[in-house]
């Protein structure tokens, strides 16, 4: 994958070329990380310090920095930029519903996916992610491959690749899934307020 750059008239910000597809839908600016949480790509080059805003159009991003010069900065937005790329990542999060949400064969599709998923235990807690509140979003592609946002109850879980495996696997066993997509976020932090009334019931905490 070969990424081409592009300076602008403000020394600040740079252009990116990845050869692909980036925002179809027009054009798109982050200013800061909170608002990037809806692009695990924005998300990634806010991982850079000195990345001060990210902008999407059809088929280039533009990088504005906050310092540092650009001959040190390109390799590791270059590197982040192509990682991404090469994950089959979304650019973009589906937006966010509410399990069941989603109309007709879709729903009954999340309704199932979000059954199986139950079968995934929380080891720290003993508890199922879904009632835990850790799965954000289960969103289906007309081609069957389904997009699960998830996260875990703490940054750095030791558990992390075991609940992702666990949702891979369960997501794919349902019939009418032709492929699973795994995105780990953070933003929104999880919090208990999250879990469901069976689950806080089951914990203790007050609804």
């Amino acid at each position: 994958m070969f990424i081409q750059t592009e300076p602008m008239p403000d020394a600040s910000r740079l252009k990116f070329f990845p050869g692909k597809e980036v925002y179809p839908a027009g054009t798109v600016e982050f200013a800061n990380r909170e608002e990037a949480a809806v692009s695990p790509l924005a998300q990634r080059l806010f991982d850079i310090p000195e990345v001060a805003a990210v902008a999407f159009g059809f088929d280039y991003l533009v990088i504005t920095k906050n310092g540092g010069d650009w001959q040190h900065l390109k390799p590791a937005m270059l590197g982040t930029i192509m990682e991404h790329f090469m994950s089959d990542a979304p650019v973009m999060r589906p937006a966010r519903k509410e399990p069941g949400s989603n109309a007709g064969e879709t729903s009954e599709l999340v309704a199932e996916i979000l059954t199986s998923l139950r079968q995934v235990i929380d080891p720290e807690l003993g508890y199922n992610i879904v009632d835990l509140g850790l799965i954000y979003d289960v969103a289906p592609g007309a081609d069957g491959v389904t997009f699960v946002a998830m996260t875990t109850t703490t940054p750095g879980c030791p558990a992390t690749n075991y609940l992702k495996q666990g949702v891979h696997e369960r997501a794919g066993a349902v019939e009418g899934v032709t492929g699973v997509e795994v995105d780990l976020t953070y933003e929104p932090p999880w919090t208990p307020e999250m879990m469901s009334p069976e689950a806080k019931l089951h914990f203790g905490i007050d609804q």
